[in-house]
């Protein structure tokens, strides 16, 4: 009777079991979608602050202007800093180098345009947060063309050429 029992058990159990609909069982779970937008700025060329040739006199004051041309990708604000150059002692001390050692001192600017300008007539040079002036500005969403104004007084310094070397930097 046993045996009989546990026969009829097991029969009802697979009978109950077929008859049964399947359950379905339901799982979540989450997942992000994300970008994460890098901005790049470059300066894409500088253009000489040429002086050019001149017939000078002591006392005698000279301008040129050079330009940076920079470019963004994406909306930023930026600074750019100019160091001292190759010859003088600081961004209030530039000097171009000519024959025999002889120097001429000169200034350097920005025009009046960004956020920060440098100009000359606040009297603060174009350099570093330390010593000078630094500038800035914000991606407007073309390239920009960004001024530097040279100024100098001529002292009395031996005929030849003159020239200095500066370094520019961008930073966003």
């Amino acid at each position: 009777m046993k045996v009989l029992k546990s026969a009829m058990c097991v029969a009802l159990i697979a009978i109950s079991t077929l008859a049964s609909p399947a359950r379905a069982g339901r799982l979540e779970t989450q997942f992000e979608v994300y970008l994460d937008v890098v901005a790049s700025c470059s300066l894409v060329s500088a253009t000489d602050v040429a002086f050019g040739s001149q017939v000078v006199a002591p006392g005698q004051q000279l301008e040129a202007f050079g330009s940076l041309k920079v470019r963004c990708n994406v909306p930023v604000a930026y600074q750019i800093t100019l160091d001292q150059g190759l010859h003088g002692t600081g961004v209030n001390d530039r000097r171009m180098a000519g024959p025999g050692g002889d120097t001429i001192a000169y200034q350097l600017y920005s025009g009046d345009s960004g956020t920060t300008s440098c100009n000359d007539a606040a009297g603060v040079q174009w350099g570093n947060a330390t010593t000078g002036c630094i500038y800035g500005d914000s991606y407007a969403g073309t390239e920009q063309d960004i001024q530097i104004h040279g100024k100098l007084t001529m002292g009395n310094p031996r005929a030849g050429s003159y020239s200095d070397t500066i370094t520019a930097t961008i930073t966003y």
